[in-house]
């Protein structure tokens, strides 16, 4: 008989029940090659003699082990270990796991080609534009010390006492039909989307939505276009999916039709942020939708309309989406709410044609079945009884007073290091900067400094754009605002242009 390693049970500090430490120290001792295939364990009154604990634990602890493959009871001669046991393939030298891991590092492990497409894509995110550190200048974010919390609290506990039990069970596949229903009411007003509640389905934000849509309509191969420059995570999306992306460079107008028909006229998708192109902020004219709409419709192909900041507009109503235009159904709308209540709520919601609605209502359900219904509920009562709009208007004063403030003071303060101009919409501004400038390495010493800029070419697929950086404002007061233009300042009066 082979001798148990030593055991010490902390019965004082672990919260495990005695037996369970015994056959976690017995099983380790297995996994680890401590104890070998075929050795014979100590009878289970010897090993609570020694332990100090009482018979009926050591039992309980061997017939876990025996229960779960690791030993095996042989009738007169005792209990031994598993000449197979379950997790013997962890079970390598020294120098086979060091390999292992070597080749492991070395990206060896075998994947879908859906994951390799994904981390080819992946590698090339700047971290700028990721990153979560709420600084200066970091775009996207809300003004989250002016959102209604008060409000929310307050429906959120009459939700919870009067709904509880209505909302703890499985949901819709399209999401909470409160929500739904707000949604399609609210965006009607605002957006001129036309649609049914079954045309709505709410999602884990708009890049959930931008996934399903990949998934459902694009397979391998299948061409799409995209504007360029563009939302990177929408370009992940679709080249994780196998897509073959052909990025159309934007001018003053937007997405240019006539342009991406010379360069492939065979796609079946377009992606595009018409209202408030992204990054450049550039709207899309009327007669270049217009085109866009009869090119799909006599292509049979369809349109992404991307909807995600259009509700802040400094000059006049938002715009009317393209789905307001759409007569054929051809156009898939995305909307979030992540840039109009706050990011962490993670919720968006697409509006898809209703020949799309059964094949979406079984993707989204195959996805996670729903969005949680508890936050969906809260959203809806706070859309419904007017708070959402009301909080829309107070920011889109706040957010056009502090990007009146980053204008000035970038003026003021950076004079011929930085141009920016004002904008009649949107959450950020870009920053272009001098000749001579280069804005990885502006961006790379603000970063040092506790700014956030992302590059502008890093949002470019081909397009070849001047030097710039990208600015957000909304989430951003005064004083942060100031600071943030100073710290900049001293960056770029240090820096030496890069020829």
């Amino acid at each position: 008989m082979t001798d148990i390693p030593f055991l010490m049970l902390d019965d004082k500090n672990s919260s495990a029940p005695l037996y369970r430490q015994i056959y976690e120290v017995i099983r380790r001792a297995i996994l680890s090659g401590k104890l070998i295939s075929g050795t014979r364990l100590p009878a289970s009154r010897v090993l609570a003699k020694q332990l100090s604990v009482s018979r009926l634990t050591v039992v309980n602890a061997f017939e876990q082990l025996l229960a779960e493959g690791y030993t095996e009871g042989k009738i007169g001669a005792g209990t031994f270990v598993a000449s197979k046991i379950p997790e013997d393939l962890l079970q390598i030298s020294g120098i086979e796991k060091k390999d292992q891991m070597a080749d492991l590092a070395k990206g060896k492990v075998k994947v879908s080609k859906f994951a390799k497409r994904l981390t080819e894509t992946s590698a090339k995110v700047s971290r700028f534009q990721t990153t979560s550190n709420p600084v200066p200048f970091k775009n996207g974010l809300t003004a989250v010390r002016e959102f209604p919390f008060g409000i929310w609290e307050k429906i959120a506990v009459r939700v919870y006492r009067q709904s509880r039990y209505k909302i703890s069970g499985y949901g819709e596949a399209a999401g909470y039909r409160p929500l739904r229903e707000a949604v399609a009411a609210h965006f009607a007003a605002s957006r001129g989307v036309h649609c049914d509640i079954e045309q709505i389905f709410i999602t884990n934000g708009a890049q959930q939505a931008l996934d399903l849509i990949g998934r459902v309509l694009l397979e391998a191969g299948d061409k799409i276009w995209i504007e360029d420059p563009c939302y990177q995570e929408a370009l992940r999306v679709f080249h994780a999916v196998g897509a073959e992306i052909i990025p159309v460079a934007v001018d003053e107008e937007g997405f240019n039709l006539e342009k991406a028909e010379k360069q492939d006229d065979a796609a079946k998708l377009v992606y595009i942020t018409p209202s408030h192109q992204y990054p450049t902020g550039v709207t899309m004219s009327l007669a270049r939708r217009l085109s866009l709409l009869e090119w799909a419709r006599k292509n049979d192909a369809w349109i992404i309309e991307d909807d995600y900041n259009s509700e802040f507009r400094y000059a006049g109503r938002p715009l009317a989406s393209l789905q307001n235009l759409d007569g054929c159904g051809r156009v898939i709308y995305v909307g979030t709410f992540s840039k109009t209540i706050f990011p962490a709520l993670r919720l968006g919601c697409l509006v898809v044609p209703r020949n799309l609605i059964e094949i979406f209502a079984a993707a989204r359900n195959l996805c996670d079945c729903h969005s949680p219904i508890f936050e969906q509920a809260v959203l809806a009562d706070f859309i419904a009884e007017g708070h959402f709009a009301r909080h829309l208007r107070r920011m889109r004063t706040l957010y056009e007073k502090r990007q009146n403030i980053l204008v000035e003071e970038a003026e003021k303060e950076l004079k011929e290091l930085l141009k920016i101009s004002k904008a009649t919409s949107g959450m950020h501004l870009i920053g272009w900067l001098a000749e001579g400038f280069n804005e990885y390495e502006v961006a790379e010493k603000a970063f040092e400094n506790g700014l956030n800029l992302s590059p502008l070419s890093s949002y470019c697929v081909e397009n070849k754009l001047s030097a710039g950086v990208i600015l957000g404002y909304t989430g951003f007061d005064e004083k942060q605002i100031k600071q943030g233009i100073g710290k900049l300042k001293q960056i770029l009066e240090k820096g030496t242009p890069s020829s």
